[in-house]
């Protein structure tokens, strides 16, 4: 299907639905929270019954902040007649069941995505999923409050890491110009951004640096996470996320990953690389997904030392 006509069954789709639920993906971050929010309050404006679904708790705090956030609720009404997913690249991710009869219109911009949706709106060039929606909502001719721009911005903000990684070009800030024109601020959301942080996790950032370990003759470095040290700290599993920066932040170090233990049990790898390694593709041969520069998955049938064993053998390879 051409993407003039994904964009096209979309709006059709949506504008004919009785009750949208709009889900993000569990443990969501700035980009989940701000395009679903971004697609609540654009929605809204057109006068459709919506719900904005994280299927996980708690939520982030520090992202307390986005326009709406206090009514996302955690699960999905059983009366939906569509799902819209936005940041997944999975349906298991979403940590919802299926409703019976709903569709479900899936917008997302991972490469690695699974295509689950009835309608599959995916644009792996895209810098954020928040584009993608914004793009819809604009094909489709709905108006975008300030309220959606704001969370669009800070979706954008986030996985551009401030617009300075790798994809960001002429296009990316001419979305965020049109954002501002919208009625986001640059300013307020940079600050909301960066300096709306818990304790918590200041206390628990000093117990993950000191696990930090070099590999691979520096290239790669690691740091690890554990149910120990978040209960110590009090800190969430949404505190660690942008930790594993520090690790790939290095002189040396062209991969950094954090292996996170989940109250489960199981173990919850980020990969972040600088501009050699691919770790999209070390995720997707654990079963996970994400992008070329930053991607993850979860293990469950591995301890921690051989995992790590395992992991840098890809990144080895992927650094020859």
């Amino acid at each position: 299907m051409k993407r003039d006509e994904r964009y096209a069954e979309a709006k059709a789709l949506i504008e004919s639905s009785r009750h949208i639920s709009v889900v993000g993906h569990l443990n969501p971050d700035a980009d989940a929270l701000g395009t679903a929010l971004g697609m609540w309050w654009t929605l809204r404006g057109i006068g459709k019954r919506v719900d904005t679904v994280m299927a996980s708790r708690p939520l982030p705090q520090n992202l307390s902040f986005l326009p709406g956030f206090e009514k996302i609720r955690e699960r999905v009404n059983p009366k939906s007649d569509l799902l819209v997913s936005v940041d997944c690249g999975s349906f298991d991710r979403l940590g919802i069941e299926r409703v019976e009869g709903a569709k479900l219109i899936n917008i997302d911009h991972h490469r690695s995505n699974t295509g689950y949706g009835d309608i599959d709106i995916v644009e792996p060039a895209f810098a954020s999923a928040s584009e993608v929606a914004f793009r819809l909502a604009e094909y489709a001719g709905w108006p975008v409050p300030k309220e959606g721009a704001v969370n669009f911005y800070a979706a954008l903000l986030s996985d551009t890491g401030f617009f300075g990684y790798e994809g960001v070009d002429g296009r990316v800030f001419d979305f965020a110009k049109r954002l501002l024109e919208l009625g986001a601020d640059a300013e307020w959301t940079a600050r909301m951004l960066r300096e709306n942080q818990p304790l918590s996790k200041l206390r628990l950032l000093p117990k993950v640096l000191s696990t930090l370990q070099l590999y691979l003759q520096g290239r790669a470095a690691g740091l690890d996470v554990t149910q120990r040290m978040l209960k110590e700290s009090g800190a969430t599993v949404n505190e660690t996320d942008d930790m594993v920066n520090y690790a790939r932040s290095l002189a040396t170090v062209e991969v950094g990953f954090l292996i996170r233990e989940e109250s489960d049990g199981s173990l919850k790898v980020s990969l972040r690389s600088k501009s050699r390694a691919d770790v999209g593709r070390i995720a997707i041969a654990f079963g996970g997904g994400g992008h070329i520069r930053a991607a993850g998955f979860t293990c469950r049938d591995m301890e921690r030392n051989m995992l790590k064993e395992r992991l840098l053998k890809m990144i080895e390879e992927e650094l020859q």
